[in-house]
């Protein structure tokens, strides 16, 4: 930024901020070729002043402090969106630029440093691990819609073969019912079914409930999978059955127990702030109280001494 001073042969400047003519003692120019008035030339975020002494930036036609200009146009960490200092150190990778303490897995927040294999996707960083564990997951989706497909073709074309098998089937039971010996048959089963099922209930008294347990390698692949998407789809709970070789159900309850955690988690510490907000209020309001009582101790004591003075 310049300062000249105009001549009086010269021609007359117009300053771009307001279009006016500058006849003013000393100009503002902003290379190559824009002048201004020294009133006119202020940060179009902030509005400061901007002089000599300031860096002024132009960009789309309007003038920025570095302050701003940096704040709104300057490179920005990708994961966090704040601006770098220049005393940051930052990590790279592609086109994209981090802070050091940003530059982390996505799925367990692991921070990478120099060194560590890792996989720049669209929904950001990944450790190899994780991403090994998402490619998986692609893949075996891939292969079920293929596999639910044919399976699909395949029942519509047996499906005329199985209704004649039970149509048969229901035909041989009515003919049998008919005989003496079918009825002595099938009540002879029945009853010895029933007394089966009295003996086991007697044994066992309750149903037992079976409780898995899951090992690290479960645990790490279902807990990238809720990171990712903590309401997964029919598909995906597939996909994490044949990854894990768990029953569906046992990934859903978990799932389920998951989302619960998190929630309650997230209750306690909405309660353990406000509980710290009602203690800083009671502390203050402990503090005016103790103060007001000391003040009105003081003003009684003062007022004493002067109604005996006045007696005496």
């Amino acid at each position: 930024m310049d300062i000249d001073v105009p001549h009086k042969k010269r021609r007359l400047s117009h300053c771009v901020g307001c279009g006016g003519q500058i006849h003013d003692q000393y100009i503002l120019r902003v290379a190559p070729d824009l002048e201004w008035h020294a009133a006119c030339l202020k940060c179009a975020e902030c509005h400061q002043f901007l002089d000599e002494n300031c860096t002024c930036f132009v960009r789309d036609g309007k003038t920025y402090c570095k302050r701003d200009y940096v704040r709104l146009f300057g490179t920005k960490c990708d994961k966090c969106g704040q601006s770098f200092s220049k005393s940051d150190f930052v990590m790279r990778a592609k086109t994209k630029i981090y802070h050091i303490e940003c530059f982390r897995c996505t799925a367990c927040e692991r921070q990478l440093v120099p060194g560590d294999e890792f996989a720049l996707r669209d929904d950001g960083l990944f450790c190899k691990e994780d991403h090994e564990v998402l490619e998986k997951a692609c893949i075996l989706g891939t292969e079920n819609n293929n596999n639910n497909t044919s399976s699909v073709n395949n029942n519509n074309n047996n499906s005329n073969s199985r209704s004649a098998i039970h149509h048969e089937a229901s035909n041989s039971d009515s003919s049998d019912s008919g005989s003496p010996k079918g009825r002595e048959g099938v009540g002879g089963s029945g009853t010895h079914g029933s007394s089966g099922g009295r003996n086991k209930g007697a044994t066992d008294g309750k149903p037992t409930r079976v409780r898995t347990v899951l090992n690290e390698k479960q645990l790490h692949t279902l807990r990238t999978c809720y990171a990712a998407n903590p309401r997964p789809d029919a598909l995906m709970k597939e996909q994490l059955v044949e990854m894990t070789s768990l029953s569906p159900r046992v990934i859903r309850v978990w799932f389920q127990n998951k989302r619960c955690k998190d929630k309650k988690k997230a209750i306690l510490m909405k309660q353990q702030m406000q509980q710290e907000k009602v203690s800083d209020l009671q502390m203050l309001m402990r503090y005016m109280i103790n103060f007001f009582m000391r003040s009105k101790s003081k003003v009684n004591k003062i007022l004493s001494r002067g109604i005996d003075g006045w007696i005496d």
